[in-house]
């Protein structure tokens, strides 16, 4: 099945590629380099904010091994591309020309701009984003950050869903939750969350997507706030990790959440 790819540049953008390609073999893939964090350039020499991005690109590295190796090995598959130099044009004509050129019949998304869909699915093809957090309420940026500082640590996790217009608002395939051990932190738990969803069900994915798939997922209202880069401050961090700490000991699932799963 030919598939695109757009993903950012981070290490666990990366590893989500290789799992996939394990399956979905014929493939190019756009990336779209960018910063560590969202705000990264206004916030790098707060001392709070770098000791907490230290620690998240320490915990990638552990979790999401020997994947600098692995985008050198598809050079020849993908077209790299800085978000600081491209604008929104010219990076949805980039889409535009590698679907005209290879044809794919899916596209997935991971931790990239916003997409044209509207020309996109003019060419019938499935789209999916893969989003890092729990719609419709974390919708945005920094989305498995929040729900720490809501006391909602039970709300951290991945949502596979369509590629729409609207930020985050397609229709729901799949989500899933972390799960919670003792010795996590908001930086290891944001990890696994991510590492689980590549390790245990893109083989799902394939499987669904190569008979004849015609669910159209779950529809749902987007009521919810859209979190913004400039919601995120350095003083949140601290108020972030004491609440997770206090959920590990409490387990206060009073905020529970009814997760779809097609699959």
């Amino acid at each position: 099945m030919k598939t695109l790819f757009i993903t950012g540049s981070h290490i666990r953008h990366i590893y989500l590629v290789k799992k996939f390609s394990n399956f979905f073999k014929d493939f190019r893939w756009i990336v779209e380099k960018r910063e560590i964090n969202i705000n990264h350039n206004k916030l790098k020499k707060n001392k709070i904010y770098l000791k907490h991005i230290n620690d998240f690109k320490k915990q990638e590295k552990y979790f999401f091994k020997n994947c600098k190796n692995f985008i050198k090995q598809k050079k020849n598959k993908l077209v790299y591309i800085k978000r600081n130099k491209t604008n929104l044009s010219n990076f949805n004509k980039l889409i535009l020309r590698e679907v005209e050129q290879h044809k794919p019949k899916v596209i997935f998304s991971y931790g990239c701009r916003k997409i044209n869909v509207s020309l996109i699915k003019k060419r019938g093809l499935k789209c999916f984003n893969i989003h890092g957090g729990l719609l419709p309420k974390y919708r945005g940026v920094n989305t498995n950050f929040w729900p720490h500082i809501n006391n909602e640590s039970n709300l951290v996790g991945i949502t596979m869903h369509d590629l729409s217009d609207k930020i985050d608002s397609g229709n729901i395939f799949f989500q899933e939750s972390g799960d919670i051990q003792s010795k996590d932190t908001i930086n290891t738990l944001s990890c696994k969350v991510i590492k689980n969803f590549c390790d245990t069900k893109i083989n799902k994915i394939y499987y669904l997507l190569t008979k004849k798939f015609t669910s159209k997922g779950i529809k749902f209202k987007t009521s919810h706030r859209v979190w913004k880069k400039k919601d995120f401050h350095p003083r949140y961090i601290k108020f972030a990790t004491q609440n997770f700490e206090k959920f590990k000991i409490t387990r206060d699932n009073k905020n529970k959440y009814k997760l779809i799963n097609i699959f």
